[in-house]
């Protein structure tokens, strides 16, 4: 069976992720750093042309970054539901640290990696993100076979796909953080599991100065 490639870009910086604000389905924007980095990441996947596809999270933040990249590659951006952030339900906008000082019971269910059941109140479970999350990628996948896709998404989404198709725990994503516009590869070939060609890589963002 033929290759199947998913390079995958988590959207640039956001003043929730300076803030370390647990912003799922809310909707901000770039900083202007954040812009910097998604111009620098759409000149980067230059160097995986040829594309043959552009998907993205629905969410400003990510369809921000995604209008970059389209610009650079020449490629329409396609928008995916299922590719949105996880819903943190009436903790959005919260912070970690506060969620362990006022609700330390739901703190510690955040902490259990082997819970697929926890939802916040009024979010969706672990469970139901993970699936939607595969479901999406298997979708683009089965749609695509044996092309290149840039999909543009968030932190969490990208370390599910990743664990998912790697065969970790998706819901062990503090070890599997990436950086604001880094590059994520999998490569698929129908057999299990996925292989992780490139994770995390950020050389492009090291290069030059920053905005003045």
């Amino acid at each position: 069976m033929a290759t199947t490639e998913i390079v995958l870009v988590r959207h640039g910086e956001t003043q929730s992720n300076l803030e370390q604000l647990l912003h799922g389905r809310t909707d901000v924007p770039l900083t202007q750093l954040g812009e910097w980095q998604a111009q620098r990441v759409a000149e980067r996947l230059i160097e995986f042309e040829p594309v043959d596809a552009l998907y993205s999270s629905p969410l400003l933040r990510a369809r921000s970054t995604a209008r970059l990249i389209s610009q650079r590659i020449n490629r329409e951006t396609v928008f995916v539901d299922d590719l949105t952030e996880f819903h943190f339900g009436d903790f959005e906008g919260s912070t970690l640290s506060n969620i362990q000082e006022s609700h330390p019971e739901i703190f510690l269910q955040v902490l259990d990696t082997s819970d697929f059941e926890f939802r916040f109140p009024n979010g969706e479970s672990r469970r139901e993100f993970h699936a939607r999350v595969k479901r999406a990628l298997d979708a683009l996948a089965t749609e695509n076979v044996g092309k290149r896709l840039v999909v543009v998404a968030h932190g969490g989404v990208i370390a599910s796909a990743v664990t998912q198709f790697t065969g970790g725990n998706p819901n062990d994503w503090a070890n599997f953080l990436v950086h604001n516009c880094s590059i994520t590869r999998l490569e698929l070939n129908g057999r299990s599991p996925a292989r992780l060609a490139r994770w995390n890589d950020t050389v492009h963002l090291e290069i030059g100065g920053l905005p003045r």
